[in-house]
């Protein structure tokens, strides 16, 4: 370990250093600050600074009020104080002695003294070291200097005091293998298989984010594998719904694979992971409600894996099919992408990627536009209504069938159209 970067961290938080110092407390850099000092990675220019001290919350607003450009106070009664100098967020954290209920990841918060009892209650002992400032000391009761060292994941307490504290803390234990390398004990693997279904009691949004930043990995295969093995990726891929436990379960070999094929992109990796477990554009659709994924991030799974179907299933060439299906894609190379790791003979998905690039170089690749309703009102000299939408409908299906259309010819077409509707006459 050369630690390059240990004395630009120091420089930054030497200012809050002295501050609380002259007041008679101690402070200490923790969490992945710390790790990764380690790793020797540089701190980037938007990454938070953690650090725990022996002060109060309310001695902390007073010390740092010199230094912080701004501060926010959300997380007081935990013991947690926000503050942003120089364009850097800080969180100060008093140290902390939880404890938490059986049906609970939420802690009861109390707090103390000794930075060996708040770093016991860290997820991972490569979390659990500290950096006491202003010397920059190496604080590692629980070793996860050399854990780092030998790749090894390890709880500082025993792993099932930690799950069944922080269920979500299983979740990251396959994040951090993957990321890092790190080799879960047996221990720990065989915690996490005891205790997955207790995964039910975190809140769906905070798995969801878990997920994504493991399929958002290059080696996520490494975690998605740890999760297979422990019953946690059944978990999360049927959360809410258990009876669909075992389906998922059947799947889960093959929906890695899949998984390891495509390049770290979290929505593409969903869509894979989705469509080989549950098969159909409607499975996929369930899995992202259950995972409540944003109406955007949920639309873009979805019509990818859509998308990527539709070749698998349907590979015809000619012109309208393509241009239905470049209309109906959001993120064509994806699912193109997508379609090559899934489909039985990638040959067919070649054609198909061929037929799309030569009618966008034939017709470029802009979306069509079409006479809007105000057009189409003034056009047909009719007033708002159902007709508006059949007529908008009827100008795409004679793209679709014919390629593009200029303003006059949409209206030749829509005026030869209109004329033939009994509503016209």
């Amino acid at each position: 370990m050369t630690f390059t970067h240990l004395d630009d961290v120091l420089d930054e938080v030497k200012p809050l250093s002295q501050l609380f110092d002259q007041a008679g407390y101690r402070l200490f850099l923790v969490g992945g600050v710390v790790r990764d000092q380690w790793l020797d990675e540089p701190l980037d220019a938007s990454s938070d600074i953690d650090l725990t001290t022996n002060a109060l919350p309310a001695e902390i607003k007073r010390i740092v009020a010199p230094f912080a450009d701004d501060l926010w106070t959300q997380g007081e009664k935990f013991g947690t104080i926000g503050l942003r100098s120089a364009g850097r967020d800080f969180e100060i954290t008093t140290h902390r002695a939880e404890s938490y209920s059986s049906d609970s990841r939420k802690p009861t918060v109390s707090f103390g003294d000794d930075i060996g009892v708040d770093l016991s209650r860290r997820d991972f002992t490569v979390n659990a070291m500290a950096i006491e400032l202003p010397d920059g000391d190496l604080v590692d009761p629980y070793g996860g200097a050399t854990d780092l060292l030998e790749r090894r994941l390890r709880t500082p307490l025993s792993p099932d005091i930690s799950f069944t504290d922080d269920p979500l803390r299983m979740l990251r234990a396959a994040r951090f293998a993957a990321r890092y390398s790190l080799v879960p004990e047996d221990e720990l693997t065989a915690s996490a298989a005891k205790l997955s279904e207790r995964l039910r009691i975190v809140a769906i949004e905070r798995v969801g984010v878990e997920l994504r930043r493991l399929l958002g990995l290059t080696s996520a295969r490494v975690g998605l594998g740890f999760l297979a093995e422990t019953g946690l990726l059944a978990e999360v891929l049927s959360y809410s719904e258990p009876l669909l436990i075992e389906q998922v379960q059947l799947r889960l070999t093959e929906a890695i694979e899949v998984v390891d094929k495509l390049p770290p992109n979290w929505h593409q990796r969903l869509a894979g992971l989705a469509i080989t477990t549950f098969g159909t554009a409607e499975g996929v659709y369930a899995l992202c409600g259950r995972l409540r994924l944003s109406k955007e991030n949920e639309r873009r799974v979805v019509r990818m894996s859509q998308s990527a179907l539709h070749v698998i299933e349907r590979a015809a060439t000619d012109d309208e099919t393509v241009r239905r299906w470049i209309h109906a894609c959001q993120d064509r190379a994806d699912a193109i992408g997508l379609a090559a790791v899934m489909a039985d003979d990638p040959n067919d998905v070649a054609s198909f990627e061929q037929a799309v690039q030569a009618l966008l170089t034939r017709e470029g690749a802009t979306d069509p536009t079409f006479l809007d309703g105000d057009a189409i009102m003034a056009l047909l000299d009719v007033t708002p209504g159902p007709v508006i939408g059949a007529a908008q409908k009827f100008l795409r299906d004679g793209y679709f069938a014919s390629g593009p259309l200029t303003p006059a010819a949409q209206q030749t077409m829509l005026l030869s159209w209109w004329a033939s509707q009994p509503s016209a006459n």
